[in-house]
């Protein structure tokens, strides 16, 4: 086996190599590429390029800082469709082959990409979430390639497609995948490649074995498409006709990424290079594609990181600030001199700096040798050569502090163990380990004044957290606090006589934190003082009112003199006193000027002095606090600006801002391979299987490694990164962010209505609208008094005439949020028309969403004749939680209930509404009004009830479905869904602000041993699928299955009568 030390070594020399090679090699990492019959077009670097068909020197088509993709050539390959998010969102171009200006075709404020042409070459083919509720998913559109409005396909849902070569038909992949990186994926969003005849919506299935199937490319008489049922994904072929599928090529390694075609070849891309491919003998060649040009976003430039500051601190005495900016280790002084960059690398994340004691030294963590993180110690000038301290078996530190006496740094690590580093020696102690992964990074470590106890927090098994104190002396560690308390936030007094906490009582089903029921917790602390010597008097005696003694001033502030940390644990639970301090909502503590504690409480920070026994605000909208080692100094952000001021009095509102301008020589390549080699090792180190699913983690990196050099946007290696951590094969495996380059901001407006287009104009179909009670909602055509309807028309836009051949949402281009004049009537002509003034909003999808509640609760009530309600669950989390209150309640009236999930986007684990759900009339209470209904017991819909469920519910919306069925509360009715149930965990970010996940906490059933929906989803008791002919009518044939199922099981239970009994009569004599 490779020790994790070793494999570290080749990680250095590949990228050597690599680096080395670049020049003299065909160019890697070329995406998405398209064929023509003499030319091939791809994405590299953000930008769109053509080579000659046989390979050789790449052209340029655009050049902008967007991200840029998805090329298509039109049928006579004259015309490149692409997409662009150059004005802010991404959208539909076309662009002439031979090179020009590109032409933009779809303008409504949704993420628009171009999936082909239509075979006459007329119109573009794209994919768009636009108009889509209660959720975003892509439907098909066509656009004319002169513009002008677009047409919406039968296809219900369609994430791609391709036309038949005659146009009749469209062959459908449906589903917009949550992870499309997700090797051997085979959970509800595989769903079978549809071939829907646009006449009949006739829709057939090309068989599947639940494999991922995608990419279909309609070629003569075959459907080629991208699958991996054989384990790697190939290209493979359909034949509508006769219903047989082969398999076209045969690759045993590596996955290919996409696939075009021109009538007669095809192009795919596998391991970064391109490929065509000849359909009837299965024959592929390797292209040699040589990329060169001007990559302005990739030169190493001076780039000012002011605005991405972390880890702030102070030197012991507050004369100068230290901090961490994207991955560079700073020094600012507070008054005098210039800041000073210390590591002055972008190869190396340099993270989480601390400041000796004495402050000479510096301390922090970095992964600059190339093999992984390690401690690293120089002088304070950053002069020094760095003395390296090997971290052993832990991978990075976290909550890492500096031992008074200078002696040791103690930090908790990626398995949260709690490390104490000896700085002489360089040797490694382990003091402790976190109750649960949760712990890391929340451990709040602080040693004692005089070095010989470090504090901390550790989870218990009752899943409260307790307070721990650990004994340099005689390294055993022992609780303080009591476990029938959350206790958090341990902070030592500079007297060494008192150790402060806050404790709650009250965090109740908080302490479960994956759990629905959590969000209903409200816990608040109280701050407690541990009066550590048993000869010290309580600080606060019980008050009684006597003659004042005049020969001796009142204390306002500590005079005892520093001996020491004394800890005297007989009864020291005795002496744990909550402070006369009001309960609240803190936050956590830091250590003050002797014998005061600061208290925060969100934006805001009070000091409270004991001796005094006062608590005076001292920060209001502040964040990030710090307070120098002496006591004396508080360091803290106030807005954008960063303030350094005396803890002996609270500061004015411009005192002590510390003019900063931090700046650093950024060399983009060689951040992008470390952030590239840090993904590796990140899911090596953080992923939930030590076995990393079974996959050899030394292969991912020979694979993935040699394509790092050539990555020229972050956009690309984004796309590294995902391919990268979907090697695990697991949900929840995402890559999001990172520093891009900056685009166009304009906003498209958007009315809150459905157009049409008749008589020559548009014409408003239906106005959305807030419903009456949900404030929060802006519905533009529905405000009070505005002279508008539906069946009106829009006659012109800010004066501009507006016909059925434009595009409405091109002319509301930069309108979101600004007063516009429309122009209305009730006929399709100028004679007799007004005007209104409106400010449309940047989205209407909160609108739409409302609407498709409200239609099915009405629809339900019209089917089931008023017997059944209706309760969508949108997610598992905050709004899920809140609307299932909201609408699950206000129908407690009814006999059962439709429960919807579909489009569930997950969040936690319910144990809450299942909890209610399970319920059946248990009591009643009389109802003493005339007539009046007794009120049964307990609350909420006591009848029977289904749960609708699909392809796109998943996370928190696959365990719903999971314990709705094992809680046995009714059938699921729907389709299989998503299939992630492994939790979506960032550890840290990367330097550029980008993050990656490295899933954790896997959810599995102990009473049968088994992984809870992992990677399958949860199918359905009764299948119901939708199909394009029943959505042209109008009909949700999974919603009207769900209520013909809930009223056979009312048939089954009916709603029962309730009437109290005769009253008795205990008062009257027999």
């Amino acid at each position: 086996m490779i020790t994790a030390h070793k494999a570290a070594i080749p990680i250095l020399v590949v990228f050597l190599l690599a680096t080395q090679i670049v020049p003299a090699q065909p160019t890697r990492l070329l995406r998405q590429p398209a064929i023509s019959a003499t030319q091939i077009a791809f994405e590299y670097g953000g930008d769109i390029w053509v080579t000659p068909k046989s390979g050789g020197d790449a052209r340029r088509i655009t050049s902008t800082a967007a991200v840029e993709g998805n090329p298509h050539f039109s049928p006579d390959g004259n015309s490149i469709a692409f997409s662009s998010d150059r004005s802010g969102v991404t959208q539909v171009y076309i662009v002439p082959a031979a090179g020009g200006s590109p032409i933009r075709l779809t303008w409504y404020p949704a993420p628009s990409v171009p999936r082909g042409w239509t075979p006459d070459g007329k119109q573009v083919l794209y994919a768009s979430t636009r108009e889509t509720a209660p959720s975003a998913y892509n439907r098909l559109w066509t656009v004319s390639t002169k513009g002008g409005p677009s047409t919406l396909l039968p296809a219900p849902w369609a994430f791609d497609g391709n036309y038949s070569p005659d146009g009749n038909k469209l062959c459908v992949d449906r589903v917009s995948r949550w992870d499309v990186e997700w090797r051997h994926y085979r959970g509800g969003q595989n769903t079978p490649l549809q071939v829907l005849d646009l006449k009949t919506l006739t829709e057939q299935s090309i068989p599947t074995n639940g494999s991922m199937d995608i990419h279909p490319l309609w070629m003569n008489n075959e459907v080629f498409f991208l699958s991996d049922r054989n384990f790697i994904m190939n290209v493979w072929a359909f034949n509508p006709t006769s219903g047989a599928v082969r398999e076209v090529t045969n690759l045993k390694s590596g996955d290919i990424k996409w696939l075009e075609g021109n009538g007669k070849e095809l192009v795919y891309e596998h391991n970064g290079y391109v490929h065509t491919l000849d359909p009837a003998t299965g024959q592929s060649k390797q292209l040699d594609i040589t990329v060169t040009g001007d990559f302005p976003w990739a030169e190493t430039r001076t780039q000012n990181v002011t605005t991405e500051i972390t880890n702030a601190s102070l030197s012991p005495t507050g004369k100068r600030i230290l901090l961490e900016a994207r991955g560079e280790v700073f020094t600012v002084p507070v008054e005098n001199g210039d800041p000073r960059n210390l590591t002055r690398s972008s190869g190396s994340a340099d993270r989480r700096p601390m400041w000796s004691p004495d402050g000479r030294e510096i301390a922090w963590f970095s992964d600059r040798d190339g093999q992984g993180y390690a401690l690293y110690i120089t002088d304070q000038e950053g002069i020094k050569e760095p003395r390296k301290i090997s971290l052993g078996k832990s991978k990075l530190g976290w909550d890492g502090t500096w031992s008074p006496n200078g002696k040791y740094i103690a930090f908790t690590d990626n398995a949260v163990r709690l490390k104490m580093v000896e700085l002489s020696s360089g040797n490694t102690t382990t003091i402790d380990i976190g109750g649960t992964n949760l712990d890391r990074g929340n451990m709040n470590l602080t040693w004692s004044p005089d070095s010989k106890w470090l504090a901390y927090t550790k989870s218990s098994p009752n899943n409260f957290r307790s307070i721990m104190l650990w004994s340099v002396d005689t390294k055993k560690t022992a609780p303080l606090s009591d476990p029938m308390a959350d206790a958090i936030s341990p902070v030592w007094d500079l007297n060494g006589r008192y150790l402060y906490f806050l404790a709650s009582t009250n965090v109740a089903l908080g302490s479960g934190w994956a759990n629905t029921s959590s969000q209903q917790a409200r816990p608040t602390f109280g701050v407690y003082m541990t009066i550590l010597r048993k000869e010290d008097p309580n600080p606060f005696p019980l008050k009684t009112d006597e003659e004042p003694d005049t020969t001796s001033k009142p204390k306002t502030k500590d005079t005892t003199v520093y001996k020491g940390v004394k800890i005297d644990w007989e009864h020291i639970d005795r002496r744990i006193i909550a402070m006369p301090i009001p309960v609240g909502n803190y936050d956590g503590l830091l250590a003050g000027p002797k014998g005061s504690v600061f208290i925060a409480s969100g934006p805001t920070l009070s000091l409270y002095t004991v001796a005094a026994k006062k608590m005076e605000e001292m920060v209001k909208g502040g964040s990030q606090y710090a307070v120098s080692a002496n006591g004396e100094k508080l360091l803290f952000k106030a807005g954008s600006s960063w303030r350094v001021v005396s803890t002996a009095k609270p500061p004015s509102p411009t005192e002590g801002t510390v003019g900063m301008t931090l700046r650093m020589e950024l060399n983009r390549l060689e951040e992008w391979k470390q952030i590239f080699a840090e993904a590796w090792r990140y899911e090596r180190d953080y992923f939930y299987d030590r076995n990393m699913h079974g996959r050899n983690w030394q292969e991912v990196w020979d694979q993935y490694a040699p394509l790092a050099p050539y990555v020229r946007h972050r956009s690309d290696l984004n796309y590294l990164l995902d391919m990268l951590g979907g090697e695990v094969s697991v949900g929840h495996s995402f890559v999001r962010g990172g520093n891009y380059p900056e685009v166009d901001t304009s906003r498209t407006g958007v009315l809150g209505a459905d157009l049409i287009q008749t008589d020559g104009r548009w014409k408003i179909k239906r106005i959305y609208t807030t419903e009456s009670w949900n404030p929060g909602l802006v519905a533009p055509l529905a405000q009070p008094n505005l002279k508008v309807q539906e069946g009106d028309y829009i006659i012109a836009i800010n004066g501009e005439n507006l016909t059925a051949n434009k595009d409405p949402y091109e002319l509301l281009n930069t309108t979101a949020k600004v007063q516009t004049v429309l122009t209305i009537n009730n006929k399709p002509t100028t004679e007799g028309s007004w005007t209104i003034r409106v400010q449309p909003t940047e989205s209407e999808s909160a609108l739409r969403q409302l609407a498709w509640v409200e239609d099915n609760r009405r629809k339900v009530d019209e089917l089931s004749k008023g017997k059944l309600a209706y309760v969508w669950v949108p997610n598992t989390g905050g709004p899920g939680f809140n609307n299932f209150n909201r609408y699950y309640f206000a129908q407690q009236d009814k006999q059962g209930a439709v429960i919807d999930e579909r489009f569930n986007g997950g969040g936690l684990l319910d144990d809450y509404m299942v909890d209610l759900m399970v319920r059946r009339l248990r009591a009643a209470l009389t109802n003493e009004v005339p007539n009046g209904a007794p009120l049964r017991l307990p609350a909420g819909i006591l009848g029977p009830k289904v749960l609708l469920i699909n392809e796109l519910a998943g996370s928190g919306g696959d365990f719903f479905p999971w314990i709705f069925r094992q809680q046995k509360v009714g059938p699921l009715i729907g389709t299989r869904t998503w299939g992630g149930l492994v939790k979506s965990s960032v550890h840290y970010a990367f330097v550029d602000g980008g993050a990656m996940t490295a899933p954790d906490n896997g959810v599995f059933d102990p009473i049968n041993n088994k992984w809870v929906a992992e990677n399958m989803g949860v199918a359905p008791d009764i299948e119901q699928k939708i199909t394009a002919a029943a959505v042209a009518k109008g009909k949700d044939l999974q919603l009207e299955k769900a209520v013909e199922e809930t009223l056979k099981l009312l048939e089954k239970e009916p709603w029962p009568s309730v009437k109290n009994p005769p009253y008795s009569t205990p008062a009257r004599k027999l």
